[in-house]
């Protein structure tokens, strides 16, 4: 029962919710270089709003797949490599807007949230941006 109930945690925390967004997180994923339909998305949470919720920026965490081209040879394929990245999504319903970034290191991820985020409502406390 603990195992299960402790598998369910799990596909709850990475879970995210919105198909919409999610397809648009895996699109930037490939288009960024990474196999995104395999990416392993976690943490999607919203970070802040603007009233009445019309913009909302959401953070995530993934773990994609480099795509590496492969020539045509004899020669083994390469062992593949995986990238820890960190993500926003900046989500404005009012003009159909889902723009997505990605980073390897969360500074920059810090900078841009500051940046997007300003004037709007922030999420605190250890389920906010860290």
């Amino acid at each position: 029962m603990r195992s299960w109930l402790k598998s369910v945690a799990l596909w709850w925390n990475d879970w995210v919710g919105d198909k919409e967004m999610e397809n648009s997180i895996r699109q930037h994923l490939d288009q960024a270089g990474y196999y995104g339909r395999t990416a392993a998305l976690s943490g999607v949470r919203l970070v802040a709003i603007e009233r009445p919720g019309w913009v909302q920026i959401y953070r995530f965490e993934a773990k994609g797949r480099v795509r590496v081209d492969h020539e045509e040879s004899d020669a083994p394929e390469p062992s593949p490599q995986y990238d820890q990245l960190f993500g926003l999504v900046l989500h404005d319903f009012r003009k159909s807007i889902m723009d997505v970034r990605v980073f390897t290191d969360p500074v920059p991820r810090r900078a841009l949230f500051l940046r997007w985020s300003e004037g709007l409502i922030q999420l605190r406390g250890a389920a906010g941006l860290s």
